[in-house]
């Protein structure tokens, strides 16, 4: 029996090892989102696809997947691990940077669509709990397509990009209330539904305290110490721990394992570690996000299409017609320009992996009969598989409405208030990539270049890159330089820099200067020149490779920096 069993496990994972290694790299050869790989495969070599035939072929059972216990786990482990790195990046301090958008845009979104796509739900026949699971998840947006979009095509920091993200930020946020739902509506409860919510509040409050105290007291510590003295394999397994301990936890109190896990990596968001364990904990989210996919595609049957296929197209075009029309007029609303609202709006109209998750969940909890959850799986799959046709034909659109004007319209306004932001000059390729890391973490910048080529470029794909001599004056004042956190000076031409920080000086002293230079001696006259930094290109990277190897040798990462900075 136990020979069987580890065969059976054997023979599944090397389909999707096979998977993995074969069609996965193709797929991403030709720009196509991974998760739809998965998701294709998981129908095609299912038990509703090549499955079917294994009585007529017998020798398919060997590049078949049959659903069973084994999968199941590893798939729902695969939400787990993707629930605790979104927790690790939904920072406080990049909610609070991003806070207009993602609590007002992110939140109206998330409950105009919920209320819409529920009331079609509910005239379509689906109970009351059925038609709120349904609306809530189906207003929601594949994370895990939309952000590798923005970062593969680096408009991250657009108009598009920041848009987009708020509005996936708040959609994470929404996942908690999702799962409380699932557990109310899904729950055997005895006495009142006001009582077990009481109830239930109490357990997350008591599981909320429990990870709280387990991770400032016990995790914490451990993590500092594994960093400091146990190595890589040390930390990789303290970061498993918090994983298993916060979802535990969660479970004891009856609640959901992915909430748990949602709570755990929030607790860790703000510690010196947390982009550590994010890169480390990655590919086990990617890998059983993967197996999430492949699962669901499996329990998908194609020839349900067959069934009520006018329907079908029909569902499937009215979710993202009735999404892409309801985000583009909140955009607008929200004063974003008309084509940043047209291609945030045909991005985000699919729905996404939690959509999945709470169809399978209402089906196995009886909240939804199988022809429904049928219905519900094609229709979401099929959302899924329009994104990357969608994803093109935003840029294209936005493309088109873009009007190019005159150099003046690219100034920006100095009506508008600016305060604790990042002015960037110079957007080639050092800028761009400054540009985007600080996007990423919701801070906001305001980039400018002279260069015509360059501004038309970021123009035309709805970046916000503003005209301006940064030797004059008047870029400064609309720059509002007294108001800024830092200054970054990206320009190749020393004597330009000169004029630059001269003429910032001019305005404000507090402001840090930070200055990409390519010799030591170009600049030298301002080396001990209070909130100034100079950093040369060659001597950056050096020193970034020194701290590594300092790493790789047993130092942890302060420690390295310390002995770096020490030197230089």
């Amino acid at each position: 029996m136990k020979a069987s069993i580890l065969f059976d496990v054997l023979i599944h994972a090397a389909l999707f090892l096979t998977i993995t290694a074969i069609m996965i790299p193709l797929l991403r050869k030709y720009k196509i989102p991974a998760t739809l790989g998965y998701l294709l495969a998981g129908i095609l070599l299912g038990p509703q696809g090549l499955g079917r035939y294994i009585e007529i072929l017998p020798w398919l059972q060997y590049i078949t997947l049959q659903k069973n216990e084994h999968i199941e786990i590893l798939s729902e482990l695969g939400i787990v691990f993707l629930l605790f790195v979104i927790g690790l990046e939904l920072t406080p301090y990049k909610l609070w940077q991003m806070r207009k958008m993602v609590f007002g845009l992110g939140s109206t979104q998330v409950l105009v669509s919920s209320i819409m796509i529920g009331l079609i739900a509910f005239t379509w026949g689906n109970s009351v709990p059925a038609s709120i699971l349904l609306g809530l998840s189906l207003s929601l947006s594949s994370t895990a397509m939309i952000t590798q979009w923005l970062h593969e095509r680096k408009i991250l920091h657009s108009e598009t990009g920041q848009t987009s993200l708020s509005i996936l930020l708040l959609q994470d946020l929404a996942v908690i209330p999702i799962l409380l739902l699932i557990t109310i509506f899904t729950a055997d409860i005895s006495g009142t539904k006001l009582g077990y919510i009481a109830i239930l509040l109490a357990k997350i409050a008591t599981a909320l305290l429990a990870i709280i105290f387990s991770g400032k007291w016990l995790l914490r510590p451990l993590f500092s110490f594994s960093s400091k003295h146990g190595g890589a394999e040390a930390f990789i397994a303290s970061s498993l721990l918090v994983i298993a301990i916060s979802a535990s936890i969660a479970g004891m109190a009856g609640l959901s394992l992915s909430l748990g896990a949602f709570i755990g990596g929030l607790l860790l968001a703000e510690t010196p570690h947390s982009y550590e364990i994010a890169a480390l904990i990655t590919p086990f989210k990617t890998m059983l996000l993967g197996i999430f996919f492949l699962a669901f595609g499996m329990s998908i049957d194609v020839q349900y299409i067959l069934y009520k296929p006018f329907w079908l197209i029909t569902s499937v075009f009215g979710l993202i017609g009735l999404k892409a029309i309801i985000i583009y007029v909140l955009c607008r609303i929200w004063n974003i320009s008309r084509p940043g609202s047209a291609e945030t709006a045909l991005l985000l109209p699919q729905s996404g992996e939690f959509a999945l998750l709470v169809t399978g969940t209402a089906l196995a909890s009886g909240l939804l009969n199988h022809d429904v959850a049928q219905f519900m799986f094609l229709t979401v799959g099929l959302t899924m598989l329009c994104t990357p046709v969608l994803a093109i034909m935003a840029a294209s659109v936005a493309n088109y409405l873009y009007v190019p004007d005159k150099k003046t319209s690219f100034l920006l306004d100095t009506d508008t208030t600016l305060s604790g932001h990042v002015v960037i000059f110079g957007y080639g390729r050092m800028g761009a990539m400054i540009t985007e890391i600080l996007a990423s973490q919701g801070i906001k910048t305001i980039v400018f270049e002279k260069a015509a080529d360059r501004l038309n470029k970021a123009q035309k794909h709805n970046i916000q890159v503003y005209y301006g001599d940064a030797a004059q004056k008047s870029t400064l004042d609309h720059a509002q330089i007294a108001q800024a956190n830092a200054v970054v000076v990206t320009i190749d031409d020393a004597s330009v820099i000169k004029n630059i920080l001269q003429n910032i000086r001019a305005v404000s002293s507090r402001v840090a200067v930070i200055i990409r230079i390519h010799k030591d001696e170009a600049l030298s006259d301002f080396a001990d020149a209070p909130n100034t930094y100079l950093v040369p290109e060659y001597l950056s990277t050096s020193l970034i490779l020194a701290q590594k190897v300092l790493e790789q040798s047993g130092y942890n990462t302060e420690e390295a920096k310390a002995i770096v900075q020490q030197n230089y």
